[in-house]
Formats: C-alpha cells, sequence, structure tokens
C-alpha cells in the first residue's frame, strides 16, 4: 500500500466519522421522545416507562370523566370550577410543589362541591398540616424492597391483590414505597376520613378526605399509574378501581407542578443526575465529544501507520535437552555388563534419593526414621516399604558379592514405589 492510498484511506475514515457525528451527535431531532430513556417524568405526554400516557387514556376512555384539561400553569391561573359538573384536580408525580397561598386556593376549591387525587409520594407540608392534626407523624412509613402487592379495603374489591414491581433497566430493582402511618390519621378538619387501600402488611397507601361538599382522594404511590406499572394486568386493573372510587366529572391535570421532574431540572426518581448511557453523556458535553473523536481519529491513524512490526521476528531458540536421566541409563547398562553390581546398586540409590528431592523436597544423604516417616506421609506408601529399600541399598553395599537375583529384588521394589507413590 502506497502512501497516498492510506492518505486516501485516513481522510476516507473521518469524513465518514464526521457526517455520523453530524447527523447522530450534533444534530437536533424533531422529536425529542427516548424510547430508553428511564427518567420518571409522570408526564401524561410521556410514553416512556414512567410517563403516565397510559393513565391519560384511561381517563378518556372509561365514559367516567368528561373533557380533559391540562393545566401548564399556576391553579389559581388555570384550575376551572364550573359550578354545573364536578370538576376533578388530578395530580400524578413524585413531589406535589404547591405553595402555601396554592394548597388554600386548592381546598377551597374542593369545598365548593369539586373532588381532587393527588398521587405523590412527597406531599405538600402545608396540606398535611391542614389535614391532619399531628402532620409530623402522619406520613413517615416507609418500605425497601422490589415488589409491593395492594389491596382495596371495600368489600367487592377486598380479596383481590395487585402485584407491583419496580422495573429500573429492563432490571427488579429495589425502591422506597412510601406508606401513611394509619394509627396517626387524626383528621384536623371534620371527621371524615376513609383508608380505601392499603398493602398486604396493611399499610395505608389510598385515603379519602371529606372538605366541605367535596372530597380530597391521596395516594402514596404514584409508581403505580406508570405505563410500566399499567401495562401490566394487575396495574392496569389497580389503576381502573382507584378511578371507580371517584365521583364522574371532568378531569383537570395539574402538569405544572411536574418541574422538579423535568428535562431542564435533570433529575431521576432518586433526585440526583439523569441516568444516561456512557456514549449520549459524551455526545452531549462538545469537550468530551472532540476528545472521542480525536481519539477515533488516532487510533484509525494508529492503526494504518503502526499496525506492523517494526523490527524482524526473532527466531524461537531451542530448549536444552535434559541428558541427564540419558547418561544414568547409560552408566546402568555399563555397570550391568560389567558384573559391577555393588556400583549399580549405589546409584540406583543415589538416582532414588534424587527422585524424592525433586518430588518431595527432602534432602538427606544417611535417610533416617525421621526422613522415612516424612517420606512415607507425602508418597502414601507404606513406611515398612520404605525401609526394606533402604535395607536393601545398606546391605548390598556392604555385601561381598551381589546377585543378580538381588539386584532384581531390589530393582522391583524401586519401580513399586515409583508406579504407587503419589
Amino acid at each position: 500500500m502506497n502512501k497516498w492510498s492510506k492518505i486516501g484511506i485516513v481522510g476516507g475514515a473521518v469524513l465518514i466519522l464526521v457526517v455520523l457525528l453530524y447527523y447522530f451527535g450534533f444534530r437536533e431531532t424533531e422529536d425529542d421522545y427516548i424510547t430508553d430513556s428511564w427518567v420518571m417524568t409522570y408526564d401524561p405526554d410521556d410514553k416512556g416507562p414512567y410517563g403516565t400516557f397510559m393513565m391519560k387514556e384511561l381517563l378518556d376512555t372509561t365514559g367516567m370523566f368528561g373533557n380533559f384539561l391540562e393545566l401548564d400553569e399556576a391553579l389559581e391561573e388555570t384550575l376551572e370550577d364550573n359550578v354545573d359538573i364536578n370538576d376533578i384536580y388530578f395530580f400524578v408525580g413524585r413531589t406535589n410543589y404547591l405553595a402555601y397561598s396554592t394548597v388554600r386556593f386548592l381546598l377551597n376549591f374542593i369545598k365548593a362541591g369539586n373532588t381532587a387525587l393527588i398521587a405523590t409520594e412527597k406531599f405538600p407540608d402545608h396540606l398535611l398540616d391542614t389535614l391532619f392534626a399531628d402532620a409530623s407523624s402522619v406520613y413517615v412509613d416507609e418500605v425497601n424492597d422490589s415488589t409491593q402487592y395492594f389491596k382495596f379495603l371495600h368489600a367487592d374489591l377486598l380479596s383481590k391483590r395487585y402485584q407491583f414491581d419496580f422495573i429500573f433497566n429492563n432490571e427488579l430493582s429495589l425502591r422506597e414505597w412510601y406508606y401513611f402511618e394509619k394509627d396517626n390519621l387524626i383528621p384536623a378538619i371534620g371527621d371524615t376520613l376513609i383508608q380505601l387501600g392499603a398493602n398486604t402488611a396493611d399499610k395505608v397507601n389510598f385515603l379519602k378526605v371529606k372538605i366541605g361538599s367535596g372530597q380530597l382522594f391521596l395516594h402514596s404511590s404514584p409508581y403505580s399509574f406508570t405505563n410500566i406499572s399499567m401495562m401490566k394486568r394487575d396495574g392496569f386493573q389497580y389503576a381502573e378501581n382507584v378511578l371507580r372510587h371517584m365521583p364522574p366529572g371532568r378531569v383537570q391535570w395539574d402538569r405544572y407542578s411536574l418541574d422538579y421532574h423535568s428535562s431542564e431540572n435533570k433529575k431521576d426518581s432518586g433526585g440526583g443526575e439523569v441516568r444516561e448511557s456512557m456514549l449520549q453523556f459524551i455526545m452531549n458535553n462538545p469537550p468530551l465529544l472532540w476528545a472521542f473523536l480525536i481519539l477515533l481519529i488516532g487510533a484509525v491513524l494508529y492503526a494504518l501507520f503502526k499496525g506492523k512490526r517494526m523490527q524482524e521476528v526473532v527466531p524461537a531458540t531451542e530448549s536444552k535437552e535434559n541428558m541427564s536421566l540419558q547418561y544414568i541409563n547409560s552408566l546402568s547398562s555399563l555397570y550391568l555388563q560389567e558384573k559391577k553390581h555393588n556400583k549399580l546398586v549405589k546409584l540406583k540409590e543415589k538416582t532414588f534419593l534424587n527422585f524424592i528431592a525433586d518430588h518431595y523436597y527432602i534432602h538427606s544423604n544417611k535417610p533416617d526414621a525421621r526422613f522415612i516417616n516424612k517420606l512415607a506421609i507425602k508418597s502414601h506408601i507404606p513406611k515398612e516399604n520404605i525401609e526394606a529399600i533402604f535395607r536393601a541399598f545398606d546391605e548390598l553395599e556392604h555385601a561381598a558379592v551381589v546377585s543378580d537375583q538381588e539386584l532384581i529384588e531390589l530393582h522391583q521394589k524401586i519401580e513399586n514405589f515409583y508406579k504407587n507413590c503419589r
């Protein structure tokens, strides 16, 4: 490959990379919806896992509720009260941010004969202070778990249990489930407070409070009304039965108080930063994006110009062959041919001791009882057999004449050791 071919390949690769980054990284798309977004928006227009689009569709199709209004500004400016119908203030979100004056406005709206449902994990302090005698001890019960089973306390619905699994990034995950402390539910206004729902451990999560001519429904598990919950049969049926507790009317969905969960605030269900993939994070930060681009270009250049070897291959050297065993075999044959049995016995003893030293790390020129005991333990050969070998060595080395039969018997004892040792 010549110089100009390499330059052409590098230029083409860089051009393709820039085009891909332009179309997938820099250019803004008309549709901001991300199918794999796991941000808890609770937005009625969000079809993602934690949006409430399915809840909005359920409200539109039940036939119990009339026109559907969305409130995008403060309640004092947008919440309508038509004396001829039951207007319903509707809120689903992780936190409800109603100012003190707005809470008073909403309570007057309910007293006039309207309805409100607030499903949230964090109710406004002003609202709890107004509704309950001891607000600080009403909403403190929570459970850390991945699955909860809800039920209704109405006699017609009591037998059914609804399973809710908290799913994040397509995996079952732990989360905090919030409940009312039922022993402390003492109303501060009026005397009508009804417990409508709980989990299977009888921790209350659904209440109705009578306020003037209207009624306020409180639910502490907004996750129950998200798309990912309502996609399952239990979740959809549960949402339907929650709505059946409410009188028919015109729903006015409060989106204005969802600013804590908006894309501008970059908050997720835990109050931290939005969880993005690594590539999304890089694409949203221009300095990191350019660093990533330079890194890719550098990698391509290195692969082209430095990818081949810079020096000749060093040939592998042949390992030296151990000739010790061949030398011993040759020497043994020589002693055997010349009938020098005593020297052959000494050579066998030396070879046997070398074998023990190499395999069991036991060294001794004159084996004693301690040496034999240790060898018996490590080799799993009976102590008597080892003693017989060394006894034969000792007797034959000091014998005036060593017969062929004695030499064969010694050889058999040693071979028996080699075959059975561990």
